[in-house]
């Protein structure tokens, strides 16, 4: 391989003194140190200053470059102006400089990328912080008129008297399932943004889990109608509720957003379990059904912010979330796994106060 001719060496120092680089004069004055002082009075060090002038702006490879500069001026001082009969004993000082200029370049390229890091994590999270505002802002502004449609809804339900099973009929209970489920939706965009702002409040007290997934169930019936699936609740028939000192909203919310993941999972016809049991201390809540299942690389990231295991099916990602969310605030645990006969489960384990003996 031919070496660069006189030209391209000439053009790429004329490219090193236009890029941000040191001050080009300072490196000249340190350079007529060295040149008229005798070889074992090394001014080599001084190296330093231009190194450090104007570093954070220095490309990677301009600030290579330059350091071989300063490091070949400091060598060369050896043979130039003249050579010294005594070289070997002043060669170890400034190779002490050389590396001293080296470990230095290095830390400053090393600070750059740090400063880099912080500045695109002070950018993300100035995103996040605006992401968050917007979503406060827009669910706030839409509750009002979802709010107003379902009362609308509800209102010409009444005054209309509909024939059962009639166009309107039907009509006002799709405008009905309809906005309930853009209110659910708005309602986790402000527990999200609250949970993120100020983390999960809970007001506990003695909660009937029972009497929660009944009224879960009838909040989320319209909307299992429309699809056409049947819900079912089942739990032990002896003596002894299951209770436990927990948020009656936050669980209710719990199970009505396993109620909605496992009928946008089903198909039409077909029906959804409500399991309760007492297992060790613990009550276990088990919402199944027999649709499709969850694909085997969604298992981990079911629980995600905003995840969805499939784009094309209906809910925005935040459920599951926020069940999690909400499980863990409890001290239990969630989890979700695929049926071998098909179908999915999703299961919640949660401390319980035991009867008094």
């Amino acid at each position: 391989m031919s070496s660069p001719g006189p030209a391209g060496e000439t053009g790429r120092l004329r490219r090193l003194a236009r890029s941000p680089g040191p001050p080009w004069a300072l490196t000249g004055l340190i350079l007529l140190l060295e040149l008229a002082t005798p070889p074992h009075i090394v001014f080599g060090y001084l190296y330093v200053i231009p190194l450090l002038i104007g570093a954070p702006q220095r490309k990677r490879r301009d600030a290579l470059a330059f350091l071989a500069l300063c490091c070949g001026l400091t060598l060369v001082n050896l043979v130039v102006p003249v050579p010294d009969p005594d070289w070997r004993a002043v060669l170890v000082d400034r190779l002490l400089v050389c590396l001293a200029l080296t470990v230095t370049t290095f830390l400053c390229l090393h600070n750059r990328h740090l400063l880099r890091q912080q500045v695109d994590l002070e950018v993300r999270l100035a995103q996040a912080d605006l992401r968050r505002d917007m979503i406060a802002t827009l669910a706030h502004d839409l509750k009002t008129p979802v709010l107003g449609t379902i009362a609308t809804a509800r209102m010409m339900e009444l005054e209309a008297s509909p024939s059962p099973g009639g166009l309107l009929e039907r009509g006002l209970v799709a405008i009905l399932a309809s906005q309930e489920r853009s209110l659910r939706l708005i309602e986790d965009l402000l527990r999200l943004f609250r949970a993120d702002q100020e983390g999960l409040r809970l007001q506990p007290e003695s909660c009937d889990l029972g009497r929660l997934a009944a009224e879960a169930i009838e909040a989320v019936g319209p909307i299992a109608r429309e699809r056409e699936v049947t819900l079912i609740q089942r739990q032990p028939t002896g003596p002894g509720r299951l209770t436990l000192a927990g948020d009656a909203g936050g669980l209710r919310r719990l199970l009505e957003n396993l109620l909605l993941n496992a009928i946008n999972h089903s198909l039409r016809g077909e029906r959804v379990w409500v399991d309760l049991q007492r297992q060790q201390g613990q009550a276990v809540v088990t919402v199944s059904d027999r649709g499709q299942g969850f694909p085997e690389a969604s298992l981990p990231h079911l629980f995600e912010r905003f995840y969805q295991s499939d784009p094309e099916q209906r809910g925005s990602g935040l459920g599951l979330y926020l069940s999690r969310q909400i499980t863990e605030a409890h001290g239990g645990r969630i989890r979700a796994s695929n049926l071998p006969a098909g179908g999915a489960s999703i299961e919640v384990r949660l401390p319980i106060e035991e009867p008094p003996g």
